[in-house]
């Protein structure tokens, strides 16, 4: 796979100078203990991905923030329903996974993501970071709980878990996913649902501050917007005219 209009010369990505990783608590909470001991790390707020255009505003502001001669700047999101899309950089090089969302991120790939999608449509992802750092539908039940009483929360998460019938414990193999198992299969025995375990990987999640990045990631040079073409150009191979 090429990296369409955005190739550089792979020893730039590792060239002397700052790297900054930017990324939600979703990904920092699954990367290796001290893996951003030397990295300069800014952490958005796992809430942003609500609102796509909070979270692109968001990325604007801190990639201008980090772009200075000479930095690497590794954004810890994939295109996150568009979000990192027109985002460019005047002095540094950015780089973002080519994968959809740190979904695919944690399962590889975004055809891993796809393959768990047809398995079954609807599945609810989880991993050890999402059950820490963000607001799943396990903390939005326990709110409803506290705001409405348990009948009325139960009844209105069956309304909104109405389309879904499994849940999916991510195992990347590096956390003991065991202390968070109780919390979810109560959960999902209350609502009808499965639980599953399926692999992950670390490979993407190593690579923001390792290097190696290969075809997982765009690499962008300065003054090189980031277009859907980046991270899908497969769907544009060929497409250049007769």
């Amino acid at each position: 796979m090429t990296n369409s209009g955005t190739s550089v010369d792979p020893s730039v990505e590792d060239r002397p100078g700052r790297l900054t990783l930017i990324a939600c608590p979703a990904v920092l909470g699954e990367l290796a203990e001290g893996a951003t001991d030397h990295v300069e790390c800014q952490t958005l707020e796992a809430q942003l991905h609500v609102s796509p255009d909070r979270l692109k505003e968001a990325l604007r502001v801190a990639v201008a923030a980090a772009d200075k001669p000479g930095a690497t700047i590794v954004l810890g999101f994939g295109m996150c329903s568009n979000a990192v899309l027109g985002l460019k950089t005047e002095h540094a090089t950015l780089i973002v996974p080519r994968v959809d969302d740190c979904i695919a991120m944690m399962l590889g790939s975004n055809e891993a993501f796809a393959e768990q999608s047809e398995k079954a449509h609807g599945t609810y992802y989880v991993a050890k970071a999402y059950l820490e750092e963000c607001d799943t539908i396990f903390s939005e039940h326990e709110k409803l709980i506290e705001k409405r009483g348990l009948e009325r929360a139960e009844q209105m998460m069956r309304t909104l878990l109405a389309h879904y019938t499994r849940i999916v414990f991510i195992d990347t193999g590096r956390h003991d996913l065991e202390p968070y198992r109780a919390r979810v299969t109560e959960f999902a025995e209350t609502f009808d649902l499965v639980v599953e375990d399926v692999p992950g990987t670390t490979r993407i999640l190593d690579a923001l501050v390792e290097g190696g990045r290969g075809d997982d990631f765009v690499v962008a040079p300065p003054g090189h917007e980031l277009t859907f073409t980046d991270f899908r150009p497969e769907l544009f191979a060929g497409a250049g005219g007769s």
